[in-house]
């Protein structure tokens, strides 16, 4: 199958790329940035907007796995040009991509947009069925691409299926998950061993495997899906899963990391543990680190987490989860890796 992926040197791109050529698919990259993997063809992206020309780079393509958007910007930051910038890129630049792709003979559109389209955070698990409610202008922009492809899409032979996943982390991220990971790096005592949030995540290998089993598969057909590891867990469970990879990271002979081992123990103390470390990196007993958790009123932390600029301690303590169920049901899915596998090879690449 011949296959156009569009975003393809982020973070999502660069594993998603490898995963399709080891499947034996004929795949080409599309992004503004060159991307140069063995066995894979490369043509520039257009820029992202309503008149973004994709007909050269869709000859002859069966699928297309649309990666290519705009992420996020400081939530201080956001205004009516934030919000003109994000519908430019995540809304019209899809649709205008989708009506291309229904005139190109495209036979599946696989869109990668984002749970944030149902809502940023909820304390009550987010299904198929749950009603979009999205708050921020991102999860506004990833609904108004979804809603243009079912449009486009629904009187033409080119099928669609849209992925929603929560936070996905791996070796490279370095959005809100990379921010968490750099605040237990730092040894800064954290008043988190209160929060008692749940929240799902998805390691971006078991992601990959997804969006493969998806690719070409009428099961899928029409369907949008939550695909996440399956381990829901609260903020300070998180940082506990994150000393134990470290351990497991650190203890691997030959995958001692010297830019992880100069800043990060991987000793983690909360009310729990107050005496003894989850884990313990022995080579590094001269420059200690220790991401200690303490407890805190959590009413407080939610309220400060409404301030501005204090947007990630908002996500520390928030909820959002997730039903993949429908997802693993329809393909006969589960995780190739555990989120404790995913965090170890996070940390160890």
């Amino acid at each position: 199958m011949k296959i156009l992926v569009t975003g393809a040197s982020g973070f999502i791109g660069n594993f998603l790329l490898a995963a399709l050529r080891d499947a034996g698919h004929e795949v080409t990259a599309a992004s503004r940035s060159r991307v140069e993997q063995q066995g894979i063809d490369y043509v520039p992206a257009p820029e992202l907007g309503h008149d973004a020309d994709w007909c050269r780079a869709l000859l002859g393509v069966d699928a297309v796995i649309h990666l290519a958007g705009r992420a996020h910007v400081p939530s201080n930051n956001a205004d009516a040009e934030t919000e003109e910038v994000y519908f430019r890129i995540n809304a019209e630049a899809t649709r205008a991509l989708a009506e291309q792709c229904a005139h190109s003979g495209v036979k599946h559109f696989i869109f990668l947009s984002s749970c944030h389209a149902l809502a940023a955070e909820s304390d009550k698990v987010l299904t198929e069925r749950t009603l979009p409610q999205p708050v921020t202008v991102y999860g506004r922009s990833k609904l108004a691409a979804e809603e243009a492809i079912k449009v486009i899409f629904i009187k033409t032979a080119c099928a669609w299926t849209i992925l929603r996943p929560p936070l996905v982390y791996g070796k490279g991220n370095k959005a809100n998950f990379g921010l968490l990971l750099k605040l237990v790096k730092s040894g800064i005592p954290l008043p988190l061993a209160s929060v008692r949030n749940r929240r799902s995540f998805i390691y971006v290998e078991n992601l990959v495997d997804v969006v493969v089993a998806c690719l070409g598969n009428p099961k899928t057909y029409g369907k949008s899906y939550l695909p996440s590891d399956g381990e829901d867990v609260s903020t300070p469970e998180l940082i506990r899963k994150f000393a134990k990879a470290n351990q497991s990271f650190q203890c691997c002979p030959g995958a001692v990391s010297p830019s992880l081992g100069s800043e990060f123990s991987g000793s983690v103390l909360d009310s729990k543990h107050s005496d003894t470390p989850l884990a313990t990196n022995n080579s590094l007993l001269a420059t200690p680190r220790a991401a200690r958790l303490f407890p805190f009123p959590e009413i407080i932390l939610k309220a400060l987490g409404r301030l501005p600029g204090l947007g990630a301690l908002r996500k520390l303590t928030s909820s959002v989860y997730v039903d993949s169920e429908p997802l693993r049901e329809d393909l006969g899915w589960s995780p190739r890796f555990t989120m404790e596998e995913g965090l170890v090879k996070t940390l160890g690449g």
